[in-house]
């Protein structure tokens, strides 16, 4: 059996399970990124939680809920409104009864590109569409490739 929970990318000077928005859910495992992101892996999945950290932040924030390891529901959200939603592992999701994914591909790739402006990150819609086609055996795998795809894990 595979994790199950929400996954957290935002800027933030201090660790996001101490922002008001994750309050009363446990951090399995925090991380720093670059230029002041982090990430944070969560047992649970918190209601509200992309608008919330967007308010707590002033910042870009991307989630992922991750189901079993199998396939993750990735959602972003700008302080100015852009939002972007994809699966990873799309086929798994839909074989799962997910709803269709509510952008095409090539909304989502122009979407998520401009968010990436937004969040001062440099991404193409070319490495973000090979992400988001990557089929690891953990979603989670695939999830650390958008975020490289984005932009947050490479060097500056």
């Amino acid at each position: 059996m595979g994790y199950s929970g929400r996954m957290l990318v935002a800027r933030s000077d201090r660790p996001l399970s101490e922002l008001p928005a994750v309050r009363g859910v446990a951090a399995l495992e925090e991380s720093v990124l670059r230029a002041g992101w982090r990430s944070a892996k969560l047992d649970g999945d918190p209601d509200g939680v992309l608008p919330a950290l967007v308010a707590d932040t002033g910042a870009p924030v991307l989630t992922a809920y991750v189901l079993d390891s199998d396939l993750a529901d990735v959602q972003a959200l700008t302080p100015g409104g852009l939002s972007w939603r994809a699966y990873l592992h799309e086929e798994t999701a839909l074989e799962y009864g997910a709803p269709s994914p509510p952008y095409p591909r090539d909304e989502v790739l122009q979407r998520a590109t401009a968010w990436a402006v937004e969040a001062d990150l440099t991404a193409t819609a070319t490495a973000l569409e090979a992400a988001l086609d990557n089929q690891n055996v953990f979603v989670e795998d695939t999830f650390a490739e958008l975020l490289d795809a984005l932009g947050l894990t490479s060097p500056s």
